[in-house]
């Protein structure tokens, strides 16, 4: 039995029928197509959040998830070294586990800024993170992280609001001579209230990097909301909530983190003195 032989169609391209092109007939499918066409892509763009959402869905789908309790103590230092362009950036992190039972992370951050503009500014510096073992899945042991970070941070305002938007890139040195880079990215909202107290959201979604291997598209996820209160120009303070939501490295875990945040920031000048 020989094979079947199949009709051959040409390509709308190919030189050999171009010259079809202007007859009546082919501009009236001409059309047709387009507006098939046309009609298709209408729906995609009205189906995209949908596909989005089960996207999503999917992402999620088979994982196991740990929620833990934490609280979060953090100092946060931008500090302007005198009327010049740089300052200090000065960070600690104290971060617990088990609504303060257990470690979880110890965080120092200092680093440099410069001032490219009123509103926009420029960080690099070094980062030492301890990290513990803790939740129903608990890393192997612990171990001590080193890493250099790089960040660009602007703002301005939509409304009563003030905008922050930073983006950062690390090198980390992690366990074992490992090497890896990550990039993040933060959007913050402030808003003000009534005399010194403001609300504060903010997302920062944690992205790898190659050489990072990681089997899911973010390693990490912070959710804040939190009440601020200006105490002087240069000191406020914020307490709040966050959900931290972080992929174990199997792919498989995902710790959903419930966490007490309690902030002090402050801006106070370092001048010389007389």
């Amino acid at each position: 039995m020989g094979l079947p032989v199949m009709p051959i169609h040409n390509h709308p391209c190919d030189p050999r029928t171009a010259q079809d092109d202007s007859s009546p007939g082919s501009l009236s499918v001409l059309a047709t197509r387009i507006s098939r066409g046309a009609s298709l892509l209408t729906r995609a763009k009205r189906s995209a959040p949908v596909v989005c959402l089960c996207f999503a869905a999917c992402w999620s789908a088979g994982a196991q998830t740990d929620p833990d309790a934490h609280v979060w103590l953090q100092y946060f230092g931008d500090h302007p070294l005198g009327s010049t362009r740089w300052g200090l950036h000065l960070e600690g992190q104290l971060r617990r586990h088990d609504v303060f039972r257990a470690p979880q992370n110890l965080l120092l951050r200092p680093a440099l800024n410069f001032r490219v503009h009123p509103k926009v500014e420029l960080t690099a510096g070094y980062g030492y993170i301890s990290h513990h073992r803790y939740g129903k899945f608990p890393q192997a042991r612990s171990w001590s992280e080193h890493r250099l970070f790089q960040d660009v941070k602007a703002q301005h305002a939509a409304g009563r609001a003030r905008l922050l938007h930073r983006f950062r890139f690390e090198n980390r040195w992690l366990v074992n001579g490992l090497y890896e880079n990550r990039f993040r990215y933060m959007a913050r909202a402030t808003i003000p209230l009534r005399g010194p107290w403001y609300l504060a959201l903010w997302d920062e979604i944690f992205l790898p990097v190659k050489p990072e291997q990681f089997p899911q598209f973010s390693d990490q996820n912070r959710a804040t909301l939190a009440l601020g209160k200006r105490l002087t120009d240069h000191v406020r303070v914020e307490a709040g909530y966050m959900l931290q939501t972080v992929w174990q490295r199997n792919g498989r875990i995902r710790e959903d983190n419930h966490t007490i945040v309690f902030a002090v920031f402050s801006s106070s000048p370092f001048r010389r003195r007389k």
